[in-house]
């Protein structure tokens, strides 16, 4: 029989990610946030995490499945593109190297006082992104997203590994900054996102296989769920309100949150 206080858990975890995954606050950080106020960051609610955090990229993978098609040159109209697995590759690699290199010690930095302080770095980031940001796009779309680009991109998403920082915040931040429209750093960002998120959930289940327990899949399932319908049903919104909203915004959003977590904890 399913424990009920799991099921809301699972619930909670799945709604705070379905939301937070599309915006420049950083989901991980939200769900560790949550985790350790709700006082349940135990071994079981990593791996709970870990199908959450899947749900949420496979939502994103069905929202620009034909723009990924496009690029990945299943579609007869693939001349008119320019954006190619190679521009993805350089986007990342640097990513994947620095955390399967440090993946030991990334781990250490999952508790809420490192997400504090990555909260106030991203923050700080996303307000140096929007002041400075050049007057005038240099890239309007996708398909003109350069090496060069995708590379400086790759970079600097390697601080998505502090967690609290924001992938998204990170990847869109500095596209922005490179000149590139606000639109089309949004919707490359997360379809970088999606080998990133997949991948790195695959390999934290493997790593964390030996707290598994065929007992808790119903409960797991629960969470994916959970993260996959409120992703699809958030995501169109959410993608226009990062579009039409200043990052200051968000910036002073994740200053607020990481006060809370200062004063509460």
């Amino acid at each position: 029989m399913l424990d009920l206080h799991q099921i809301i858990v699972s619930i909670i975890i799945g709604v705070i990610e379905g939301i937070t995954e599309f915006l420049p606050i950083s989901s991980t950080g939200h769900m560790i946030i949550a985790s350790h106020w709700l006082k349940i960051d135990n071994e079981n609610t990593k791996i709970l995490e870990i199908f959450i955090e899947f749900g949420s990229a496979l939502s994103i993978l069905y929202f620009f499945h034909k723009k990924i098609l496009r690029i990945l040159k299943f579609n007869i109209n693939v001349k008119k593109t320019n954006t190619k697995n190679l521009h993805i590759l350089l986007a990342i690699l640097p990513t994947i190297f620095f955390g399967l290199l440090f993946y030991k010690k990334i781990k250490l930095l999952f508790n809420t006082y490192n997400v504090m302080y990555a909260l106030i770095l991203g923050g700080i980031f996303l307000l140096i992104s929007e002041i400075f940001k050049p007057k005038k796009y240099k890239t309007c779309s996708i398909n003109d997203i350069s090496l060069l680009q995708s590379a400086i991109i790759g970079f600097f998403q390697i601080f998505c590994l502090y967690p609290g920082f924001s992938r998204s915040g990170a990847t869109i931040g500095t596209a922005i900054l490179l000149g590139i429209k606000r639109s089309v750093a949004i919707e490359f960002s997360f379809i970088i996102s999606i080998p990133l998120i997949m991948g790195a959930s695959f390999y934290d289940f493997i790593n964390n296989m030996h707290n598994f327990k065929i007992l808790d899949l119903p409960i797991f399932f629960i969470g994916f769920m959970i993260s996959f319908i409120v992703s699809i049903l958030c995501i169109k919104k959410l993608l226009k309100i990062i579009n039409r909203t200043s990052l200051i915004f968000f910036g002073i959003y994740r200053f607020i949150i990481s006060g809370l977590i200062y004063f509460i904890n």
